[in-house]
């Protein structure tokens, strides 16, 4: 006789908003029941949730390992976002990130799940730091690009970084794994002869900008290097392009530039394939960087604004979040509902779903570049690198956490 156990509507709401598959399917091993109700809620994840009536202790008893461990941190990240409790280190300090020449560059950190990459101290040096399982920096696990390349930008792309010096010379950068460290190494593929501001790749085609000019580069192979397909331009001659990123599926890039002695600035969108503009608008305003968050929407971030466009209607802005007190140096989002937002003194935390910034994190210096994730955010400033984690939990007040997460924690 098998016996069948529901989870109380509360805790089913919240393990559902929270969780990811893996965890989902760890948790629906526990009874027959569950399972069911878990492989119906997946499959229907834009429904409503499933509602159940009985309640067990025993039910109960039996996910505690789960609730406390792995679903409990999460809740403990969640409040901590919420009420900004983190942990801040530098990572750079004042000495070694002194003097950053990446003021016009708002994609001096990049961030993946493993790696934190970081290029903008006074000598251009390339940084890249290991993460731990989760997700802060390890100390003392450090990769230095240290030949005298002075890196000017930067961009990721697989498994070896793209760069180009001062002198407008385009280097892959292979990463290699000596079973104790990472570290890099260079190989020559371009030179644009003249100096490159911003520069994107994919595994068949690297971008480059200089001013307003775009350049469409074919990447061939190691041997060959790359070669100049096309060049097109953003803006005029008093322009320069502040922003430029391939979509998702690397067929089209976008790009932004900003007039030097106005207020205004030119948006860009190219089919690459299809040797084509599909978009080139003015904005009487400045735009520092743009986001693509699927191959049909972009985030643009203006000095006051952020503005989401979609491509395929023909209002083309279809939603707008305005902070007329602050200025902006940069963004990054999760490609989901949140994003932020780097200014002066301050990073702007933000949900889609809301019309003001739900947090903000105040800094005493200007945050030209900055990347999250659900647990961390990693901030380039005149000081360097800085590092908040949300992880931690054992400092902060578990009576005020527990009395948050009353019904699980």
């Amino acid at each position: 006789m098998s016996v069948s156990y529901n989870l109380p509507n509360e805790i089913l709401v919240k393990i559902f908003n929270f969780c990811d598959v893996y965890t989902l399917s760890q948790i629906s091993m526990v009874c027959i029941q569950f399972n069911n109700v878990a492989k119906y809620i997946l499959m229907k994840k834009s429904e409503h949730l499933l509602v159940t009536n009985q309640k067990s202790e025993k039910f109960r008893e039996r996910c505690k390992p789960l609730l406390s461990s792995d679903i409990n941190s999460k809740f403990i990240t969640s409040y901590n976002w919420i009420y900004k409790k983190y942990k801040k280190r530098q990572i750079n300090d004042v000495m070694e990130g002194y003097g950053i020449n990446h003021i016009n560059n708002n994609k001096c950190v990049l961030m993946t799940k493993n790696t934190v990459w970081f290029c903008g101290t006074n000598s251009n040096k390339l940084h890249a730091y290991n993460r731990a399982k989760n997700g802060t920096i390890e100390k003392g696990k450090k990769i230095l690009c240290t030949d005298n390349a002075l890196i000017k930008c930067f961009a990721l792309c697989d498994d070896y970084i793209i760069s180009s010096d001062i002198n407008g010379v385009i280097n892959r950068w292979e990463i290699k794994n000596d079973q104790n460290n990472f570290f890099l190494e260079r190989l020559k593929i371009h030179d644009v002869h003249s100096r490159i501001i911003q520069i994107n790749a994919t595994s068949q085609h690297i971008i480059t900008a200089s001013k307003n000019s775009i350049k469409i580069l074919k990447y061939t192979n190691d041997r060959r290097g790359c070669t100049e397909e096309n060049e097109i331009f953003c803006g005029d001659v008093s322009s320069y392009i502040k922003s430029i990123s391939f979509d998702p599926i690397r067929t089209k890039f976008a790009a932004n530039s900003i007039y030097r002695y106005i207020c205004k600035s030119s948006f860009l969108i190219y089919d690459i394939d299809k040797s084509y503009q599909i978009i080139n608008k003015n904005f009487e305003s400045g735009c520092v960087q743009l986001i693509w968050e699927n191959p049909h929407t972009i985030l643009t971030c203006f000095y006051n604004s952020i503005k989401k466009i979609d491509i395929r209607t023909s209002n083309f802005v279809v939603r707008s979040w305005d902070f007329p007190k602050y200025y902006a140096l940069c963004c990054s989002s999760d490609n989901m509902y949140t994003f932020m937002t780097g200014h002066y003194r301050a990073a702007h935390l933000w949900d889609q779903r809301q019309n003001v910034a739900i947090q903000t994190y105040v800094n005493r210096l200007k945050i030209h570049s900055l990347e999250f994730d659900s647990t961390h955010m990693y901030g380039c400033t005149m000081g360097g690198l800085f590092e908040l984690d949300f992880t931690e939990k054992n400092h902060f007040n578990h009576k005020g956490i527990k009395k948050h997460f009353s019904n699980i924690y």
